[in-house]
């Protein structure tokens, strides 16, 4: 065995030869490691596309979708739309109207005398005066909270309260349009206002004061006309508004008619009341109708089922 003689000179030629191998080996490991991942990574991503069904998106509808889709089932329908308004309109007015709507609904058991004999003197206004003495300082609150801003709305001719006797003086102005609201229109503005609250997103559309015209000529009327969007599915739905608690054979007639035009039944269909029906009334009228009838607490229900 022959051994090497290595001068002192040629150490550092060495070294640095041993170096450039020792850099070799390491880029030829660290090019093996990143094959190595590489071909993990194809593996995993295959067997996962295998195994992993991909989940199809769901359609989100919108209020151009719901358009479309009434569109379509009216001429259908062999139906068209004459004339409808919007639930929230751009007039200050109409919307100073809607909010003294809603609040007067929230409040129908404290306010049910005031809004019945207002009703009552609206084709002979005359002064009528209320006694809130026995009443509560929250009731007092709604009757006068109500009282001064129909008066600031020129629904009535005069207003004035007694805080020292606790009584209201009020006549109702002889004009259309109070007509109009006293009679059952801040009623309609309630029912659209609750109703789009407590359909939230689901309501992609909705109409009130719809007049609707059938082929040959027929025409009639929805209070309030609503597309709604359940499970991915778009609907119609149809309410009408009775504020007087009370419903007509002309009603009768009118409501089944309308049902029978849009080919709505009962889970499609209601009439609201301000308060709820007996059984009897309701069981009554839904034979007469094919709608249900229902109060303003069972709205939310039937709202669900749409």
């Amino acid at each position: 065995m022959s051994t090497r003689i290595v001068k002192e000179t040629d150490v550092p030629i060495l070294l640095n030869q041993i170096l450039d191998e020792l850099r070799a080996i390491r880029r030829l490991l660290e090019i093996q490691c990143r094959v190595s991942v590489e071909n993990e990574r194809t593996e995993t991503a295959g067997y996962e596309s295998q195994e992993t069904p991909s989940v199809p998106t769901q359609p989100v509808y919108t209020t151009a979708h719901a358009e479309g889709y009434l569109k379509r089932y009216l001429t259908g329908r062999q139906v068209k739309i004459v004339e409808a308004m919007d639930v929230k309109p751009e007039n200050t007015v109409i919307r100073e109207r809607m909010h003294l709507s809603y609040f007067m609904g929230r409040h129908y058991a404290i306010i049910r005398p005031l809004l019945r004999d207002l009703r009552a003197t609206l084709q002979r206004p005359r002064p009528l005066c209320f006694d809130l003495s026995k009443k509560s300082p929250e009731e007092i609150s709604v009757w006068t909270g109500i009282c001064d801003r129909l008066f600031k709305l020129y629904m009535l001719d005069f207003y004035r309260y007694n805080r020292n006797d606790r009584v209201v003086y009020l006549r109702v102005r002889r004009q259309p349009f109070v007509h109009n609201y006293l009679s059952g229109g801040w009623f309609e503005y309630y029912v659209a206002q609750a109703s789009q609250k407590l359909l939230g997103d689901r309501s992609l559309l909705a109409l009130r004061n719809v007049k609707l015209e059938a082929e040959g000529g027929a025409v009639c009327e929805v209070d309030l006309l609503l597309v709604t969007e359940y499970q991915h599915e778009l609907s119609l739905a149809v309410v009408e508004c009775k504020s007087a608690d009370t419903l007509s054979d002309e009603d009768a007639r009118q409501i089944r008619r309308r049902n029978s035009l849009l080919n709505v039944g009962m889970q499609r269909s209601a009439v609201v009341l301000p308060e709820e029906p007996s059984p009897e009334f309701a069981e009554r009228w839904l034979s007469d109708t094919g709608s249900q009838v229902i109060g303003c607490t069972q709205l939310e229900m039937f709202l669900r089922s749409l």
